[in-house]
């Protein structure tokens, strides 16, 4: 049986078994690879990737180049919110890079690096020798009337798509079309649709909390417009970009390393209507397959998210509390995709020996494979400081073993 990676990958989404375990990297805005490993990968491998674009700001991982995917033998490959055009600029490694052409960080006398909103305060703020780009200020912060929201609908908008991502959506749905033309992978459009989340960028973290427990018609103010901001962004992309793409992934961090963000009760009266709204909007425009990235401890809600009309779950944070692989595939793995548990990146990945990530590598095939239902990604991205030995190790491990 000789599949095409698109069908590889649709087909395992399906809890179909294939002819092998489909493989992610730089499938996902969380399952890829930041600018310092990736040079070393393209080192290695031979390639000159140049010029290496940064498309996601924040966490700063490229999109990786075809070429790369090809010899590491991947089957997916993200379609993000694209610039218009591109500028030259130094990474955090002093090497050069791409970044959107309308991302123009300022640098202060102490190395810091700071994008400035419309107001000309920093929002997101690198410090210097920092690898990422942290959230830095909050537009919604100082707002006391739910009935008057309407102000901040710039921000709304904004929030999973910064001026900086300006291609126009008939020229990106192009785009799009010649990348889908050019190779058989499996396209995920990255389409954000942040709530809960976006509730705590926009009116920090602990004060979107704070209206959750004590203010929940602010809460629901803000989630109100979020999910009204996403729903009409949607609707422009459902009709240009996204009749290119296989699946639709949309990201939400309800989970913590040994627990959740809110409780049981918290999620499903206040959170779930709208994420329910919001997927099921999206699953009516284009019925494909939809793909939640949330992170850290998240079984308690997986019920839900099935409920809901979630069809794959990422990162599979097994490390967090009560994300034991065996329980997941046991209990969800008929009803639900699992993109990613096939490293875990927080300790094995960059502190372990190339055997001890071959080990767990296979450990995880081993687990979640049978039956189809995965789609082997490491725990959301491969940061800097991960030896190049091991991200090959994990590779090698999942072409030969999987």
């Amino acid at each position: 049986m000789n599949l095409t990676s698109r069908e590889r990958i649709l087909k395992a989404v399906q809890h179909e078994e294939t002819d092998r375990v489909p493989i992610d990297l730089g499938g996902t805005d969380c399952s890829t690879i930041a600018i310092g490993p990736y040079r070393q990968l393209c080192e290695h491998l031979e390639i000159d990737a140049r010029p290496i674009q940064i498309v996601d700001i924040a966490q700063q991982v490229v999109i990786v180049d075809d070429r790369v995917a090809d010899q590491l033998g991947t089957d997916a490959k993200a379609i993000w919110h694209f610039p218009n055009q591109w500028r030259q600029d130094q990474a955090y490694d002093g090497k050069s890079v791409m970044y959107p052409a309308r991302f123009k960080p300022v640098t202060r006398e102490n190395g810091d690096k700071e994008v400035l909103d419309r107001k000309g305060e920093a929002c997101l703020r690198m410090p210097a020798g920092g690898l990422y780009y942290d959230i830095c200020s909050h537009a919604l912060l100082q707002a006391t009337d739910p009935s008057a929201l309407d102000v901040y609908a710039h921000d709304f908008d904004s929030v999973d798509r910064p001026e900086w991502y300006d291609m126009p959506v008939d020229k990106l749905a192009q785009t799009v079309k010649q990348i889908r033309n050019n190779n058989d992978r499996a396209l995920v459009g990255c389409f954000g649709g942040h709530v809960f989340q976006a509730g705590q960028y926009l009116r920090g973290w602990s004060e979107f909390l704070l209206d959750l427990a004590g203010n929940p018609t602010m809460a629901e103010g803000v989630m109100d417009r979020l999910v009204d901001a996403h729903m009409a962004a949607f609707d422009r992309y459902a009709e240009t970009v996204y009749k290119h793409v296989d699946i639709i992934q949309v990201c939400d961090d309800v989970g913590m390393q040994n627990t959740t963000w809110i409780s049981p009760d918290t999620y499903r009266k206040l959170i779930k209507p709208y994420h329910r709204r919001l997927y099921q909007h999206i699953k009516q425009k284009t019925r494909l397959p939809l793909l939640l990235h949330s992170c850290g401890s998240v079984s308690t809600f997986i019920p839900d998210f099935i409920e809901i009309g979630v069809d794959i779950l990422n990162p599979v944070q097994y490390s967090a509390d009560k994300m034991d692989l065996a329980f997941l595939k046991r209990e969800f793995g008929k009803d639900i995709c699992f993109w990613g548990g096939g490293i875990d990146t927080q300790k094995i990945l960059p502190f372990g020996t190339p055997q001890q990530v071959s080990d767990e590598v296979k450990r995880c095939i081993d687990t979640l494979a049978p039956g189809g239902g995965f789609v082997f990604a490491s725990v959301h991205n491969i940061t800097d400081g991960v030896p190049l030995e091991n991200i090959l190790a994990a590779m090698n491990t999942v072409r030969s073993y999987g």
